[in-house]
């Protein structure tokens, strides 16, 4: 169930995104569900690379922490390194995206890396709820 409400919540962002985003285009609702399973499928599969990353620079920042403010640096400095990498990851998924569907088009990789960086960010406040 998770899933499938997961699937709509980021079905209304991609929507929500082309009706405020110029250059983000998406037909209708229908496809902006299938632009999101697409784009979905596709992050799980990118994270298959990502997460051997994500592991190193948490033991870097693990083994740094002693270190009173080194640690404090190296703990900031991988969380964004990751998050820097998870949206242009996703706006190289979105890329890939617009060439499988018809009723999705990005005007240009610019508006797919504000698109990315827009449902990344989206994506890190929605546990919060």
């Amino acid at each position: 169930m998770g899933l499938i409400l997961q699937l709509l919540v980021s079905s209304l962002v991609m929507l929500a995104l082309s009706k405020l985003l110029p250059g983000f285009e998406i037909k209708d609702f229908k496809t902006s569900i299938l632009v999101a399973l697409i784009f979905g499928i596709l992050m799980v599969a990118s994270g298959l690379l990502i997460t051997p990353l994500s592991a190193l620079t948490k033991v870097i920042a693990d083994l740094l922490s002693g270190i009173p403010v080194i640690g404090a640096i190296a703990n900031i400095g991988a969380r964004v390194l990751l998050f820097l990498i998870n949206f242009i990851v996703g706006s190289i998924m979105l890329c890939i995206t617009d060439k499988f569907l018809t009723g999705f088009k990005m005007r240009s990789f610019a508006v797919g890396i504000v698109a990315a960086f827009l449902i990344a960010l989206i994506n890190g406040f929605l546990p919060l709820f």
